[in-house]
């Protein structure tokens, strides 16, 4: 099977002031007057002077539909660019008719009907303000924009200014070229607040798990899968890349991720169910018709035990959803996954496992680093005011959040009357 392309990326020099101009368009209804460094917990703000308009061709648009041709071209520029799964169609678009809300508001620019640079978005209505926030907001992925170079990235700038657009993009890296760009325009009040690190295991070629976990920890591994075989249900490392066996295995992905969250009474998303599970799916189907899909599989006795959903990127892959059976937890099955990748990362041409969003004990003891991601927050000078409203919208969410959160762990009436009568 042919694995995705494996070509540097988009480099976005930091030099580059990409000195062009691109056509207005009118933004999104309702969205008012027109369309760092530090610790986890510190926000960085600039506010400069506007850059002077420049003389170029280039072109700048806010689709509020995505046709077929557009589609295309944006799945073309992400297998020339992209460096996350989040940034391709499959993701973006397979979100917002399934799950999103809002409209739809995909920036790009385009040179000579060639399309250089994207960002996918949507436009959420709150009290006083248009907020635009990435395709998959929520979901706890790292985005990024697609773009060829310095020059197309700074266009997105230039054009998402000019349209009058108030940013709130959550999970984005600290050293990303969008960030770099709001701040080098001039006419953007940014705030950056780092929030989250993500561990990621660096694999060269010929790397194996000996040489990041000792020998008395793997032999403990062994230990629990020799276990595991006396007791009757030997173990078996699957890897699912192909359309078809990812429609044969679903449904034991399904169970697992269900197994899970019955364990864990529900604290954590289950991606695998509604209202979720439509958009996984289709996403998922397409990201292995496009050669990305990697899901690590581990099965006793034939049954599954866990599985890490993973998309490959050039040799980068990202874990995106990974869930182990409480029936199986003697057996450290996220252990055991991971070790597995290891083993395998130079057959499928994989050189750096992104473990993504959060620390955890069994990423800490084999991450050999790790990256910092935050909450983005800009908005044009000439709408500074908008930033607060955003603060306080987020605010007013989290707080209605936290109170479903509390109502859905506590025992209901009859629970409580039932240990009263006990």
């Amino acid at each position: 099977m042919s694995r995705p392309d494996s070509r540097p990326r988009s480099p976005f020099p930091d030099g580059n002031t990409g000195e062009h101009r691109a056509d207005q368009v009118a933004p999104p209804a309702g969205s008012g007057t027109g369309a760092g460094g530090g610790e986890p917990g510190v926000v960085a703000t600039a506010q400069r002077p506007p850059a002077a308009p420049a003389d170029g061709d280039l072109e700048f648009r806010i689709h509020h539909a995505v046709d077929t041709e557009l589609e295309a071209q944006w799945s073309d520029l992400a297998e020339r660019c992209a460096t996350r799964f989040a940034s391709r169609p499959s993701y973006g678009l397979n979100w917002y008719r399934t799950l999103g809300k809002g409209r739809l508001a995909v920036a790009t620019v385009h040179d000579g009907g060639r399309l250089i640079a994207l960002l996918p978005l949507h436009a959420r209505r709150r009290p006083g303000v248009t907020i635009h926030r990435w395709l998959g907001h929520g979901l706890g992925t790292v985005g990024e924009p697609l773009a060829e170079d310095g020059t197309a990235v700074e266009e997105l700038v230039a054009g998402l200014h000019r349209s009058g657009v108030v940013l709130e993009l959550t999970h984005i890296e600290a050293g990303s070229p969008l960030l770099s760009a709001l701040h080098r325009h001039g006419g953007w009040a940014v705030e950056y607040t780092r929030d989250e690190l993500c561990p990621v295991i660096d694999l060269p070629p010929g790397a194996t798990p000996r040489d990041l976990r000792s020998a008395k920890t793997l032999s403990n591994l062994r230990r629990h899968r020799g276990k595991m075989a006396r007791l009757g249900a030997p173990h078996e490392f699957r890897v699912l890349e192909t359309p078809e066996e990812f429609e044969e295995h679903w449904p034991d992905i399904v169970a697992v991720a269900e197994a899970s969250a019955e364990g864990d009474a529900g604290r954590r998303e289950n991606l695998c169910a509604p209202p979720f599970d439509a958009f996984a799916r289709n996403f998922l189907l397409e990201e292995a018709r496009g050669g990305h899909l990697r899901i690590w599989g581990l099965t006793f006795g034939g049954s599954w035990a866990a599985f890490a959903i993973m998309l490959q990127t050039g040799k980068a892959a990202e874990g995106w959803f990974t869930r182990f059976n409480p029936e199986f937890r003697k057996a450290k099955t996220g252990h055991q996954l991971i070790e597995d990748i290891c083993r395998r990362h130079d057959d499928l041409g994989i050189t750096r496992v992104d473990m993504m969003i959060g620390r955890s004990s069994y990423k800490s003891d084999w991450q050999t680093g790790e990256y910092a991601v935050g909450t983005l927050r800009a908005a044009p000078r000439g709408r500074v005011g908008a930033l607060p409203l955003v603060r306080l919208s987020d605010s007013v969410v989290a707080g209605a959040r936290a109170g479903l959160r509390k109502l859905r762990t506590c025992p209901s009436p009859r629970r409580f009357g039932d240990a009263r009568q006990r």
